[in-house]
């Protein structure tokens, strides 16, 4: 097991408390891991939420154009905002995955 460094308490602190919103108010499952300064919220539904202990953010989509990923942010005192906003996307790729399996292609994320 790795000692955490006082600055990966605040991101671990801030990512649980994200963590207890989206699993008390949304019944979301989530698990929360931290190291470099840095905390991941892993869900369920294959969203990881990153916290650097000021901000969350997470990928949102991707953009054709430019071949690379879409971020969201929210910062970690608008904790409710962020849970509520991660719970929108997480039912959003759940239903993404639905219609994957429906049409044959798996459900992995590209």
């Amino acid at each position: 097991m790795t000692a955490l460094l006082a600055h990966d308490f605040r991101a671990v602190d801030t990512a649980q408390r994200l963590c207890d919103v989206l699993t008390a108010t949304h019944q979301l499952s989530c698990e929360v891991r931290g190291g470099y300064g840095l905390a991941l919220v892993a869900m369920r539904c294959g969203l990881v939420v990153w916290c650097n202990g000021e901000w969350f953010w997470w990928c949102a989509g991707w953009d054709r154009q430019r071949r690379r990923p879409v971020y969201a942010f929210c910062r970690v005192d608008e904790l409710e905002q962020a849970a509520r906003r991660v719970a929108f996307h997480c039912a959003r790729l759940r239903e993404w995955q639905t219609q994957r399996r429906q049409a044959g292609e798996g459900a992995s994320c590209s």
